[in-house]
């Protein structure tokens, strides 16, 4: 399967996407406003305590919010139709059709949503994990938390890709590993960005 960089954008994304939901699911409810207020300025969220940050979550006008990420997952689902498996798209597009809004239900779906795209075929896995890692590693750098298991798993994606021919970020992700803070996360991924310009 030849996977071209448009797709390949897409479903990166949507691995963000399904992460970034993902943990917001996890920290809500916020209950302490000295925490809250920490992670507020970490995203540049206008926040104050925990009370607005748990109402920023849950506003669906919010562009930070849990309804408005999901919607960004329905896009990407859409635009991936012709990629998926018939099963994993028939899939994806019930559980995120259906759903009601309410930020309890996405929460549920996103992890059913997950567990599918597990078990696409490598290539299509590869760029979705990625998409999650590199996610993961954004929310370690803004709480100041990075960990090696998050570094060497997303080494071990991008060394697996080559195998597709994808190649690129080899500088900037050294620079990652040696100093991983908001500065290196960022020149990472405009060469991540770069790379799905180019690898058509």
């Amino acid at each position: 399967m030849i996977l071209l960089s448009t797709a390949a954008k897409n479903i990166f994304w949507l691995g963000r996407y399904l992460s970034r939901i993902q943990q917001a699911c996890h920290q809500l409810p916020f209950t302490d406003d000295k925490r809250a207020v920490k992670y507020a300025h970490a995203f540049c969220l206008p926040a104050w305590d925990a009370q607005s940050l748990n109402g920023l979550f849950l506003d669906p006008e919010q562009p930070f919010s849990i309804q408005s990420q999901f919607r960004y997952i329905r896009t990407n689902i859409q635009q991936l139709r012709a990629v998926f498996s018939p099963v994993t798209y028939a899939e994806l597009n019930r559980l995120t059709k259906d759903i009601s809004g309410q930020s309890e239900a996405i929460c549920q779906v996103v992890q059913e949503c997950s567990e599918i795209l597990e078990g696409e075929i490598e290539q299509i896995f590869l760029f979705y994990r990625l998409g999650r890692v590199v996610e993961d590693l954004d929310h370690q750098c803004r709480m100041d938390e990075v960990t090696q298991t998050k570094l060497n798993e997303i080494d071990d994606i991008l060394e697996l890709l080559k195998n597709y021919g994808w190649y690129g970020c080899g500088e900037s992700w050294q620079q990652l590993c040696q100093s991983s803070n908001m500065n290196t996360l960022y020149e990472f991924s405009d060469d991540l960005a770069q790379m799905f310009e180019v690898c058509e």
